[in-house]
């Protein structure tokens, strides 16, 4: 029986509630184009076109000889990393794509993927925020004291931005509140004369605000074709990083006022004496964050591994004398491979490993000492540290993309919906192997270390 008009407004409709799941739960523009196409294909449209913006995703289809195109529009209003519901819906397309499942039962399962709780609890949350912070502060040299009050500070910032975020406050002011609190914590230390260092306070404290996997999606959305969605995330990055440095800024001003000036210095880079603490930092910080944005169970042991694996490789090029960048790449390309490897196994996102597993490389903190250079005048060297921030961003999102599909040239076993549907740009095989049915992308659409 042909699909009806009725039909035709449902895939529509699934199209674009499964594209908003996908999109605000951190997913790539590239695949939430591809998925968003794959279910207007699969309910029975032809002639897909998709069209994504950072806030809006469009989708207009055709039914069989029906000259007159199907199209609907919805708005992504609200934005949070939960890698277990884009797990969840990534298993849903799958299933609805290979025949597993009808439009009706995807249309319903989709319903309860949204209505689904997280995984994890608020106090599991915080505990893992702040679990990120001591392992990032461990892998910029901080002793036990430095650890301690990153992870303290890191519990308050997480409170405070949470209540918040409930009460609609934006992002811009919730991070200039957590790099207050973040500061304030620093100079209460350095007023009870306990003896760390304030600037590796500050720096474990706010990297839970850190904007890093904002420029890292930037530049992907930028190396695949959306240009729109890459600008307004590279945008997105900016004004977050200058919220949290006009907290900073205000804090040390009332701390000049209280008597407690303190200057907010670089942080020092680690030597590679203490390697095996590092490794369990980048392992620990990985999977910590896996659990603050709900990823799945299952994929926790392998995203610390990926961390780890990582930041040893980069320990190794450096070791070699050669480019930080280039160590920054070769780590993404080959967490790439391995994410997606995992992916098709575990039928999960590959983004769930490739996220988890370069934020020990990402350049959040170089971000924020750039931008932190150019509110104080020093031009240059702003503008130095905010090009190698970009650099690495740039070696990252193309390192992991291009061991994406490496790993899947390799695996020559692969479906057509495999390819499709993990993250990557459909190749002219899949393009050819559906006749009349298209999806293009929206034409709109020391500081290499890490943290450091």
């Amino acid at each position: 029986m042909p699909p009806t008009a009725e039909d035709a407004h449902r895939a529509v409709d699934l199209s674009l509630r499964t594209g908003e799941l996908l999109l605000s739960g951190g997913a790539s523009a590239a695949e939430v184009t591809e998925t968003c196409a794959a279910v207007a294909r699969a309910g029975g449209l032809h002639r897909v076109e998709c069209d994504i913006t950072f806030t809006s995703i469009t989708v207009s289809g055709h039914l069989p000889g029906d000259p007159a195109p199907v199209s609907g529009l919805r708005l992504v209003r609200f934005r949070e990393l939960d890698y277990s519901r884009v797990s969840a819906v990534h298993a849903l397309v799958t299933d609805l794509v290979e025949g597993r499942t009808t439009p009706v039962q995807a249309d319903e399962r989709l319903r309860s993927v949204a209505a689904t709780r997280h995984p994890y609890g608020r106090v599991t949350v915080t505990v893992a925020r702040a679990l990120l912070a001591a392992a990032v502060a461990l892998l910029l040299g901080a002793g036990p004291e430095v650890t301690a009050a990153a992870f303290g500070a890191t519990v308050l910032v997480d409170l405070a931005i949470d209540a918040l975020g409930r009460r609609g406050i934006p992002a811009f002011f919730q991070n200039a509140v957590g790099g207050f609190i973040a500061t304030a914590v620093a100079l209460g230390l350095v007023a009870a004369d306990v003896g760390v260092r304030p600037s590796l306070v500050v720096a474990g404290g706010i990297v839970l605000l850190l904007p890093g996997v904002t420029l890292v999606g930037a530049v992907h959305d930028a190396i695949t074709g959306f240009y729109v969605t890459a600008s307004a995330r590279a945008f997105e990055t900016f004004l977050l990083t200058a919220g949290i440095i006009s907290g900073i800024a205000v804090a040390l001003s009332v701390g000049v006022r209280l008597g407690v000036p303190v200057r907010i210095w670089d942080p020092p880079a680690t030597g590679l004496g203490d390697v095996p603490l590092q490794l369990l930092a980048a392992a620990v910080a990985s999977a910590a964050f896996a659990v603050a944005n709900h990823a799945p169970r299952r994929t926790l042991v392998p995203a610390a591994l990926a961390g780890a694996t990582g930041w040893a490789v980069l320990l190794g090029v450096e070791h070699l004398d050669l480019s930080a960048t280039l160590g920054s790449a070769t780590a993404a390309v080959l967490i790439g491979m391995a994410s997606y490897t995992l992916a098709v196994q575990q039928r999960v996102p590959a983004l769930v490993y490739v996220a988890a597993g370069i934020i020990p490389l990402l350049p959040g903190l170089t971000i924020y000492r750039a931008l932190r250079r150019l509110s104080e005048g020093d031009t240059l060297g702003g503008i130095t540290l905010l090009g190698t921030a970009v650099t690495i961003g740039v070696a990252l999102a193309a390192g992991a993309l291009f061991g994406e599909y490496l790993a899947r040239a390799l695996r020559r076993t692969a479906s057509p919906v495999e390819r499709r549907l993990t993250g990557l740009l459909r190749s002219r095989a899949s393009r050819r192997a559906e006749p009349g049915a298209t999806a293009r992308p929206a034409a709109g659409g020391g500081p290499g270390r890490g943290f450091v």
